[in-house]
């Protein structure tokens, strides 16, 4: 009920303070782009605007989408501005529009999870985002850039260069934002190796992003070196800090460009974008892939860690019932013979280590056969239950135990002071079930009666407890001698 009422919280409506900041955040998203991501000659590396609406539908599940598409649709074109003619912005804010809109629609045919948490969830939001609705984006536009903005390269490369930056920039900043707005379920186990491997990696992105022309000294430093880092803490770190830390090799690498560093070496400028691109792509899918991939698997073994939990307490559960059947008496639902010994071993080593008296009584319904010959098995079996009722209500001692012993026979275990206190207690209960009135017309008491035999001692080293309850008998032959319906105790020496 608890993560039921957690997931309503979450997937609940954007309210007015998300509407108000997500196109502030998607205008700084196209101005961050523009300052790090656009080479000199225009080259875009990544764009990643488009991942903030997309992010916010798969976020709230598509509520409120219309509001959501005019407000960062009216962010983009005041963005494109200084940059485009208003018509130009107008349009390559449409078609930004349209790409969210594909990858969105993808997203819901394919009933891709938008948490992104398992491996096959994140390969429909490449395929719907960063490949298919990126790719329609990156041919509408060469034909904007062609048809109204006059450009004169080819138009194969025009959409190329839209489906290539759209796409990496989908792939960096979308996992990266739901992850961020996602509750957390685990939070990593950290140790000072992890540490250590987080304040390597770091460095080597600054020695990385400081080299000029690719070289440090004429030694080759390129981004390159960062992929096995990036991997290590993916494995280590999971899902939220490696898709921060991808975004930041990615847009660290592109803003190099854009200031002439070079990281990729010498070449020329289209080659570099592509070896940048080619090489966020890698980024990506060894860190991002890798760190959903792990939390996948960790995620199915808390699952299955969690069914085996639930498994062994059903389990346990069941055995505490078996084991409760297999030591109950069906018919009287008291304890059976089998715990009645088992309970008898424990109270006599128990006795035997104390030095304090145990009583122990066996109990004989009167007559028992000549009821079930006059009123039938039926009546016979109400009795005997009538009966247990009577003695289990007498039993409620912490050191008392009643069970059925066989047939019409009982027997109780119980904690006394002397002997006296135990035939007043066999008295009692044999008293009760007098009072209870059944009706016995072939017994001299006209009700059904029981006979007690009752034997207290101190269990000694070389006492035996076949000993015990034979002495027990006895006193209930005797009992049933004298006239039943009435309590005898063994010849015992007596306990003081």
């Amino acid at each position: 009920m608890l993560i039921m009422i957690k997931r309503e919280k979450f997937w609940r409506r954007p309210g007015w303070l998300f509407c108000l900041l997500l196109p502030l955040f998607h205008f700084a998203s196209v101005k961050l782009t523009f300052f790090c991501a656009v080479t000199p000659e225009n080259a875009v590396v990544v764009w990643l605007p488009n991942a903030v609406l997309l992010a916010a539908l798969l976020r709230f599940r598509g509520r409120r989408a219309p509001l959501m598409a005019a407000l960062t649709f009216s962010s983009d074109v005041l963005a494109n501005l200084p940059v485009f003619r208003w018509y130009e912005a107008v349009l390559f804010s449409a078609v930004n529009l349209l790409e969210v809109a594909v990858a969105y629609r993808l997203m819901l045919l394919s009933r891709a999870s938008p948490h992104l948490h398992r491996l096959q969830d994140l390969i429909k939001f490449i395929l719907a985002g960063p490949v298919c609705g990126a790719l329609l984006a990156g041919l509408a536009a060469a034909v904007v850039l062609q048809q109204v903005g006059g450009s004169a390269t080819p138009y194969l490369t025009l959409a190329r260069v839209w489906w290539f930056g759209d796409g990496l920039g989908l792939l960096i900043y979308t996992p990266l934002l739901l992850a961020f707005t996602q509750p957390q379920h685990q939070r990593p186990r950290l140790t000072r190796w992890d540490d250590a491997a987080l304040v390597l990696t770091l460095l080597l992105a600054l020695a990385v992003l400081s080299a000029q022309g690719g070289q440090i000294e004429n030694v080759s430093v390129t981004p390159t070196l960062l992929l096995p880092a990036v991997a290590v803490i993916a494995f280590r770190f999971g899902v939220r800090l490696t898709t921060l830390l991808v975004a930041l090799i990615s847009l660290g690498t592109a803003m190099m460009m854009t200031t002439g560093l070079k990281p990729f070496g010498e070449v020329p400028i289209h080659l570099e974008v592509v070896r940048a691109q080619e090489f966020i792509l890698t980024l990506c899918i060894i860190g991002i892939g890798f760190a959903v991939l792990l939390n996948e698997l960790q995620t199915r073994e808390r699952e299955l860690e969690s069914r085996v939990r639930a498994r062994t307490r059903e389990l346990e559960r069941s055995n505490a019932r078996l084991a409760a059947i297999s030591a109950t008496d069906g018919l009287t639902g008291i304890p059976n013979r089998r715990r009645f010994d088992e309970t008898l071993a424990a109270e006599w080593s128990r006795a035997r280590r104390s030095g304090q008296p145990l009583m122990l009584a066996l109990i004989d319904v009167d007559l028992f056969k000549q009821y079930n010959d006059y009123y039938g098995h039926q009546a016979g079996d109400d009795a005997l239950r009538a009966v247990a009722a009577a003695l289990a209500s007498h039993a409620r001692r912490s050191g008392d135990f009643v069970a059925r012993y066989g047939g019409e026979e009982f027997a109780l275990i119980a904690q006394c002071a002397d002997k006296e206190q135990a035939l007043q207690m066999a008295a009692i209960i044999c008293r009760c079930v007098a009072e209870l009135k059944i009706p016995h017309m072939t017994s001299p008491y006209e009700v059904l009666t029981i006979s007690v035999g009752v034997t207290v001692l101190r269990p000694c080293e070389h006492d035996l407890i076949l000993s015990a309850l034979k002495t027990a008998d006895v006193a209930l032959y005797r009992a049933k001698q004298l006239g039943r319906n009435r309590v005898e105790a063994a010849d015992v020496e007596p306990v003081a």
